[in-house]
């Protein structure tokens, strides 16, 4: 395994950086000891010097988001924006999630106090590399534990621009520790009796490994994978703000989140109206370097993901889907993918049962509402669904029966620091935002006084 960062837009290497040796977590034990004893206004007091520190760097921040892993700069400063999200939710509400609840029965007193479980390993993926790693760590340690960080290792400079950041407002030493390490020694990190949970987003293949390893070693999880979410156009929608709908989701970090929509549903007579605009639109998003304003989709992360997108692509086109390519750069030899409308994708095709990481829009026809539900459900994935209709109640109705997470009507999946993030089925399990994802890693105690 090799930490390194290489800038997408240009192929070339920027910094290699050396793998640590096995986390120090005596350090970690004795910013535990201290941390948690804190109450959570003065954790909250450090957290927002944090804050501080984020707000006045972003840009900064921003240009390595984009140098490491491709997104358009718009983009990464808007990631940094979210980040500060987290942190105004937080700590202004972690006291009140965090309270003892009192609870009547046959005893005297009786409640259910929240308590912090201690070390916490978190393994975050490069796609979202600020916004992943704050979304799990600001609940986490408002509720009074520390963790440690392995980062992707093609986000290393994110990693370290963290840590510093975590320094430059005087966190408290070991609250925050970052290291680059083997996936053995991240396997070892799990087993030992010092850690207490592991938070993972990533690949379902991943994902999988370490809910077995956190499974064997008997660790609380929460997992966060892949999606494959449906977004389902009826025949009554506003076929224009669908399609603005669609080209936001599917574009946003280059195709690159697991939350985006990637199979695109139409019913009946709304099939040909959304496909002719999609089309349109998608074939005038702005293609080049990500430093540019003006750009929309900017290079994949990284080639091997590239070439993956570009093989999906081509394997479904030879099952019979028709394909709808951008004049941007078509070379298989680099990072950019050019955007791609898919039509008359079913399923068994690839576009139909993987998710597809890139600026890929694969559109799916129904003939009436029932089927379109059957197929939104017909995936191994259950992150995220939207569906787009004038009838809300109508939807509403519909909403039990999606198999996600998620379901947003009239608007696209997407994550937001007042609700519950995650999904069901192979997208991984437990939950994070909310009080919800603050509750993930605490102790839910029971106190019975007779």
């Amino acid at each position: 395994m090799q930490y390194q960062s290489i800038d997408p837009y240009t192929g070339k290497l920027i910094r290699d950086f050396p793998l640590d040796t096995f986390p120090d977590l005596t350090r970690s034990r004795t910013a535990f000891d201290l941390w948690r004893l804190l109450r959570v206004d003065e954790r909250g007091t450090q957290l927002k010097n944090l804050a501080r520190v984020l707000e006045k760097n972003k840009e900064e921040y921003a240009r390595i988001i984009t140098l490491e892993m491709g997104k358009p700069y718009k983009e990464s400063l808007y990631e940094i924006a979210k980040v500060l999200t987290a942190f105004e939710y937080y700590t202004a509400g972690a006291a009140d999630m965090l309270r003892q609840e009192p609870v009547k029965t046959a005893a005297s007193k009786s409640y259910i106090s929240f308590e912090p479980l201690g070390i916490i390993f978190s393994v975050m993926p490069w796609n979202f590399p600020f916004w992943q790693v704050f979304r799990f760590a600001v609940p986490a340690l408002m509720a009074g534990n520390v963790t440690i960080l392995k980062h992707a290792p093609s986000v290393s400079m994110c990693a370290e621009a963290i840590e510093k950041a975590f320094a430059e407002a005087g966190i408290m030493d070991g609250v925050f520790t970052k290291y680059y390490l083997t996936n053995e020694d991240a396997a070892a990190l799990i087993a030992h009796p010092d850690v207490q949970g592991v938070s993972f987003t990533g690949s379902d293949g991943t994902g999988s490994i370490i809910a077995a390893q956190a499974g064997r070693h008997i660790k609380k999880s929460v997992i966060e994978l892949g999606g494959n979410d449906a977004f389902i156009i009826l025949e009554d929608a506003d076929i224009d703000m669908a399609v603005a709908g669609a080209v936001k989701s599917r574009s946003i970090n280059s195709g690159q989140s697991c939350n985006a929509a990637k199979r695109f549903i139409a019913v009946g007579s709304a099939y040909d109206a959304f496909a002719k605009k999609l089309v349109e639109q998608v074939m005038a998003l702005k293609v080049g370097n990500p430093m540019e304003e003006a750009i929309q989709i900017g290079p994949l992360a990284r080639l091997d993901l590239a070439d993956k997108v570009r093989k999906q692509v081509s394997d479904t086109v030879t099952q019979g889907a028709k394909a709808h390519y951008h004049e941007a750069i078509k070379t298989d030899n680099t990072h950019f993918v050019p955007p791609v409308v898919l039509e008359d994708v079913r399923p068994g095709m690839r576009a139909f049962e993987e998710e597809v990481f890139g600026p890929v829009w694969s559109l799916v026809r129904a003939n009436s509402v029932e089927e379109a539900m059957n197929l939104a459900n017909q995936s191994q994935y259950g992150l995220g669904a939207s569906i787009w209709t004038k009838d809300t109640e109508a939807a509403e109705k519909l909403a039990p029966e999606f198999q996600s997470g998620n379901v947003f009507i009239n608007d696209i999946v997407k994550s937001d620091s007042k609700l519950p993030f995650g999904g069901v089925k192979r997208s991984g399990y437990g939950r994070e935002l909310s009080e919800f994802g603050l509750r993930e890693f605490v102790n839910i105690k029971t106190v019975f006084i007779k």
